[in-house]
């Protein structure tokens, strides 16, 4: 019986073991066939080979590509979503977390070679569902041109941040031509907006001829500058017109939960003193 025990356990071990080996093997194949633009801590703008479909195999982006920094700012700030457990629209990036985004990205697409997309991480912290406190959450997403059409697919949705998990084990995953990542969530439309496709729950496209959305940006503004989304990078309190006590506890929160590095905290703790 013990034999048999030992066997088994061996057995198991191998099993893992093998697992692990090949969690590792793929992650650094992965880390190979990207070309970082900007990176703090697990947030990152990259160049990646994108993943075409089958019947794209022979279609390449029409990359490299010049976007203006202000229509690609609108478009991120028109897009809103829902999740399973609520029927309530949110804005999906804050215009504080774009404003990282958007000049990496628009970097990206200058980079970028017809058979790359530019893939992206961002984590904000958001209120809890109860309202008391706030959890680091990230989203994800693939971008890339062509046609005439600029195409973001997004693979995380505002996903709770476990910052105990090793990357090389649980990545920030990037969307995916061939299928939507798991999630309880979905992209919504702009039925009133020409030029606006949603492609699949996680994937939408603007055309040339999309416009700013009048109606409902007001809205996303307001939304955005609310306290239920606050961006996790340091640059991002650039511009910050709260309290200095506000803002050195919200510094001292994200260096806490290791979202920023202490060279980034001691920096910006400095420029906030020195503007008392």
């Amino acid at each position: 019986m013990k034999i048999f025990r030992c066997r088994n356990a061996a057995r198991l071990c191998s099993v893992v073991s093998a697992l692990i080996c090949s969690l590792l093997l793929t992650s650094a194949s992965y880390a190979s066939d990207v070309q970082e633009i900007w990176q703090s801590g697990d947030q990152f703008v990259a160049l990646e080979h994108h993943n075409s479909t089958a019947s794209e195999t022979a279609i390449s982006n029409d990359h490299p590509a010049e976007l203006s920094p202000a229509r690609l700012t609108a478009m991120l700030t028109s897009i809103v979503f829902q999740t399973g457990d609520s029927d309530k629209p949110l804005q999906l990036l804050t215009n504080q977390s774009i404003e990282i985004l958007v000049p990496e990205i628009v970097q990206g697409f200058h980079k970028a070679a017809s058979g790359e997309d530019v893939i992206f991480a961002i984590v904000g912290l958001h209120k809890s569902m109860l309202g008391f406190g706030r959890n680091p959450k990230v989203t994800t997403g693939r971008a890339f041109y062509k046609g005439g059409r600029l195409n973001i697919i997004f693979g995380l949705a505002q996903k709770d941040v476990n910052e105990r998990e090793d990357r090389r084990l649980a990545p920030f995953t990037p969307g995916n031509r061939q299928h939507a990542l798991k999630g309880e969530w979905t992209l919504l439309s702009q039925p009133e907006t020409s030029g606006f496709t949603l492609a699949r729950k996680d994937w939408v496209a603007f055309g040339d001829e999309w416009r700013e959305p009048e109606a409902q940006m007001p809205v996303m503004r307001q939304s955005a500058t609310s306290s239920q989304n606050e961006p996790v990078h340091s640059g991002e309190l650039t511009n910050d017109t709260r309290r200095p006590a506000e803002r050195l506890n919200t510094l001292i929160e994200l260096k806490d939960k290791r979202l920023i590095t202490e060279e980034e905290y001691r920096s910006k703790r400095l420029e906030i003193l020195k503007g008392l």
